[in-house]
């Protein structure tokens, strides 16, 4: 009986243990990982990284299409694409989204895709995508 009480002990605690540990994680997770992560696919529990770099899902082509009506979401991912793991990160770190206006982003864009030798609707791909993430979180977007 009494040993019976300790396995049950030992058990809850080892639950309780996880279930604390995993909410501590998930956020340094998720930025870790954000080349990679498409958060388009189950937007409601996981936490979009605080660089903006992720994967565009529709509530960044909903919040583009304001500014760019023929905008599509496989653009925005082409754009992702390129900016997280294709010809920007060839040369840098791909910079924090948040960090930098909608001005600033155009003239960023237009040097880095001479630089990279980006065609212009790959150029127009990485723009839209960066813009479309400020104006999905425009909370931490300058």
């Amino acid at each position: 009986m009494r040993t019976t009480k300790i396995i049950f002990i030992s058990i809850i605690a080892i639950i309780i243990g996880a279930c604390s540990s995993s909410k501590k994680s998930t956020r340094s997770t998720v930025s870790t990982t954000s080349a990679t992560t498409d958060f388009s696919a189950n937007p409601y529990w996981l936490v979009k990284p605080a660089n903006g770099i992720y994967a565009p899902g529709n509530e960044e082509l909903t919040a583009i299409q304001t500014q760019y009506k023929d905008v599509t979401l496989e653009q925005l991912k082409e754009g992702y694409a390129i900016y997280a793991t294709g010809a920007c990160i060839k040369c840098h770190a791909a910079m924090n989204i948040y960090e930098r206006g909608e001005v600033q982003w155009k003239g960023i864009v237009e040097n880095m895709a001479r630089k990279a030798q980006l065609s212009e609707p790959q150029k127009d791909a990485v723009y839209r995508y960066v813009l479309s993430v400020k104006a999905a979180n425009t909370k931490q977007t300058k």
